[in-house]
């Protein structure tokens, strides 16, 4: 089977006010061999990624991981950044922040990664392959167990799910998914079902949160023994989420350090800014009509912020590595429900974002919302009364729940200009 060896670039462009992308099975396909080539690409895209994205003037520059100090998660992200704003010179300022992040970046890569071991790192390879024992944790990994712990959410026990799942995007052809895709498959669908069974029974597994960062990953005999026989390793993966927890945990320990003149972006969706002064940043928003993908409007802002958007279909080729579209026009995203193992768009695209709160806990909210048959609106003006507001859209009219949000509008065709309802916020 094949492995995920490497997740999407998120490559957004600023576009024109007028850009329509038409989703087509040709620009999508699926061959692991590009998979290389479409991760150089990424790394060079990334700074013009976020120098478009955050609108910066020239002093901005794209702080880049040293690459001596190994593998990391830095070719995920990008942080945009403005040396010597605070009065220190920009050259040492760049030189520290560079060391800083170089070392967060291969710290936070260790600590989350699923399919490797390294030398004294208890990470989620290692916590897998040990249950039932008491294990200490880096700090980074251990408040995202907390963040997830205080949802609820069993997301993260669909370990197994994601593993076999995540070969869907290696595909090069809709024949090769009846192995993958529960969707297509019966038999698929009731071993999903099955481990979805054992994922949501706490007495069947159950991550135990010990305090100063010791956890214990319980799980039953009868779950230990099913999974022997079913070749299951990985009971637990932050999966498709990873990200946003990292992004989380890189923004902390900069602002910590006092290292808060810039902008953090991932490629697929998380966005945190550091930046507590009154510059001006921008976002753009994408939105979905049938088969066709506008550029709608630009969301301008000031930090610090933290923003998540979610959507359920492809920008770019480089985003072969979490969505497949089928001949049919589907499309399979890497957003499942915990409940059966199946991947569930209730809208298109979603945006949340907060002045007080982290990506994690924005996407710890949204997930139930989003990856569902179908959209709630009821709970939006409750999250927006505790300082999380979203942005939807719905048949060319964007709906947001802040009412200072401040938007511009692009035209998304010579006849269709998005509008903006009046927020729905208490």
């Amino acid at each position: 089977m094949a492995r995920r060896t490497a997740r999407d670039n998120r490559d957004l462009p600023h576009p024109e006010p007028v850009e329509r992308i038409e989703l087509n099975e040709e620009h999508i396909g699926r061959r692991v061999a590009l998979v290389v080539i479409l991760l150089i690409f990424g790394l060079g895209m990334l700074g013009y990624t976020a120098y478009q994205l955050f609108n910066p003037q020239t002093e901005w520059v794209n702080i880049e991981a040293y690459s001596s100090k190994g593998a990391s998660c830095a070719q995920e992200f990008g942080l945009l950044y403005r040396p010597g704003s605070d009065g220190m010179s920009p050259n040492t300022e760049r030189r520290e922040v560079t060391e800083l992040y170089s070392e967060l970046c291969r710290t936070a890569f260790e600590q989350f990664h699923n399919m490797e071991a390294f030398d004294g790192v208890n990470n989620i390879y290692a916590i897998n392959r040990r249950p039932n024992e008491t294990l200490t944790v880096d700090k980074s990994l251990y408040r995202a167990f907390e963040a997830v712990g205080r949802s609820g959410s069993r997301f993260l026990y669909l370990g197994p799910v994601y593993d076999r799942y995540s070969s869907i995007f290696f595909c090069d052809d809709d024949s090769q998914l009846l192995d993958f895709d529960p969707r297509l498959s019966p038999e698929v669908a009731r071993e999903y079902q099955a481990i979805a069974g054992y994922a949501n029974d706490p007495r069947s597994i159950q991550l135990e949160l010990l305090g100063e960062n010791r956890i214990c990953l319980r799980i039953s005999e009868a779950y230990l023994a099913y999974a022997q026989q079913e070749g299951i390793e990985n009971f637990i993966d932050f999966s498709w989420t990873r990200n946003a927890f990292i992004a989380d945990y890189l923004a902390e320990e900069l602002t910590a350090q006092g290292y808060t003149n810039g902008a953090l972006t991932s490629y697929d969706g998380f966005v945190r800014c550091l930046d507590g002064s009154a510059r001006d940043y921008s976002l753009q928003l994408y939105d979905r009509q049938g088969q066709t993908i506008y550029s709608a409007a630009v969301m301008d802002y000031q930090g610090p912020m933290s923003v998540v958007t979610l959507r359920d279909y492809p920008i770019n080729d480089l985003d072969l590595l979490r969505f497949y579209e089928l001949r049919s026009g589907e499309i399979r995203t890497s957003y499942l429900d915990p409940a059966d193992g199946l991947c569930k768009n209730a809208v298109h695209n979603l945006t949340f974002y907060s002045q007080s709160k982290g990506c994690g806990e924005l996407l710890l909210e949204m997930m139930p919302l989003y990856i569902a048959e179908s959209f709630r609106e009821d709970p939006l003006p409750a999250l927006a009364e505790k300082g999380i507001h979203s942005i939807r859209f719905q048949n060319g009219v964007i709906c947001p729940t802040d009412p200072r949000l401040r938007l511009r509008t692009l035209y998304a065709d010579e006849t269709l200009r998005y509008t903006v309802a009046p927020a729905q916020s208490k």
